[in-house]
């Protein structure tokens, strides 16, 4: 153990604190190290002399790092709550960087407030894995959307132009009296023709599901009132939809994620919550965009983890939180029983889907929260 200025509380303490497998610091007030144990000394890769010779922030990696940190300072003084552990980047001495889950707590002696201990764990390549297996996920998700589009487009532009010239050609049968169709065989080309039409419209509709153009060529507000639209006439439920803020232009990729979890919480009223209206509220903000979708239906009891809902049947609501992900965004969910559902999607207007949001990022969000 290494000692700057005052004492730690007694032998025991100091045994645990030189033999713990994470890493401790301590720090004054100005941000002076004063005490370190060995997994800390391992972790940054400095000798004992240099790590106490140095202020804490001296090891933060970036910028994003050095907000996180005052806000933590400031929070904690303040006595304000906010989300431990939390995540820093880490500059070691080989110049590498390093991501550590910290929880840190103010340090008191005397009655008064001495400092703060840092108590934080290595966690760069459980965090590589993750991004691994996100970039993965983006990968699929962009080939999957890249053949619902390719499929739609063949949809469109060969089987349904194929079957309005079938139903012409059998209207032009139909229509020459120099053939004189009997009767029996007028009623089969009419029934022919029939079947023909409800095919095309079927084939319009299966491209519109697939990936609706509407989406590419006026943008999400358009999209979503064309899905809203399709809830009132086809299954009854009251639907609308509100714009709040100057519409502000959206990554393409943020548009269709948007889009996508907004139809899945569409596809999850219609199956399951019994409502009779929906609503969906779009605030546009100068960085970040929010969708809302509000039901009246009867609601459910909501896990205490996002990812239990996958264990009580929630497939859909779990999708949509990782898919916000992909893009940097993140999902709320408000439902009681009897009251309704608020899905709440929020995500950066330029989010990309094959960057990996950094570490820093969703920590600076969970700290504002």
């Amino acid at each position: 153990m290494k000692k700057k200025k005052f004492s730690l509380p007694d032998q025991d303490y100091r045994y645990l604190f030189e033999n713990a497998s994470d890493a401790i610091l301590v720090q004054d007030l100005e941000g002076h190290i004063l005490y370190t144990n060995r997994a800390a000394e391992k972790l940054t890769g400095y000798d004992p002399e240099t790590l106490l010779s140095r202020d804490m922030t001296g090891f933060l990696a970036d910028l994003h790092s050095h907000d996180v940190a005052r806000e933590v300072r400031r929070r904690l003084l303040s006595g304000e709550d906010f989300h431990q552990p939390y995540e820093q980047r880490i500059a070691r001495r080989d110049g590498t960087v390093a991501i550590w889950r910290m929880a840190t707590s103010l340090l008191l002696g005397e009655g008064e407030i001495k400092g703060f201990q840092h108590i934080a764990r290595d966690v760069t390549a459980e965090r590589q894995v993750q991004d691994n297996m996100r970039f993965y996920v983006q990968e699929v998700i962009r080939a999957q959307e890249d053949e619902r589009k390719r499929v739609a487009r063949e949809l469109h532009d060969e089987v349904s132009p194929s079957l309005l010239l079938l139903i012409q050609r059998i209207d032009a049968i139909v229509s020459n009296s120099r053939l004189k169709l009997s009767d029996v065989m007028k009623q089969k080309m009419e029934d022919l023709r029939v079947q023909t039409v409800e095919a095309l419209e079927s084939t319009r509709r299966i491209a519109q599901d697939l990936r609706p153009r509407i989406l590419d060529d006026l943008g999400l507000i358009p999209a979503l009132e064309w899905m809203a639209d399709n809830l009132i006439k086809k299954h009854g439920i009251e639907a609308r939809v509100i714009a709040k803020g100057p519409e502000q232009p959206l990554a393409s990729e943020v548009q269709l994620l948007l889009f996508r979890i907004a139809q899945e919480a569409l596809n999850n009223i219609r199956k399951h919550s019994e409502a009779s209206q929906v609503e969906i509220t779009v605030t546009y903000g100068p960085e970040k965009t929010m969708v809302s979708i509000a039901d009246n239906g009867k609601g459910f009891a909501l896990p205490q983890r996002v990812s239990d809902l996958a264990a009580i049947g929630k497939l859909g609501l779990a999708g949509m939180q990782e898919r916000a992900q992909l893009i940097g965004g993140h999902v709320t969910l408000s439902s009681d029983p009897g009251h309704g559902t608020v899905v709440t999607i929020e995500a950066p207007n330029q989010g990309n889907l094959c960057e990996v949001p950094s570490a820093t990022r969703e920590l600076e969000s969970r700290l504002k929260n």
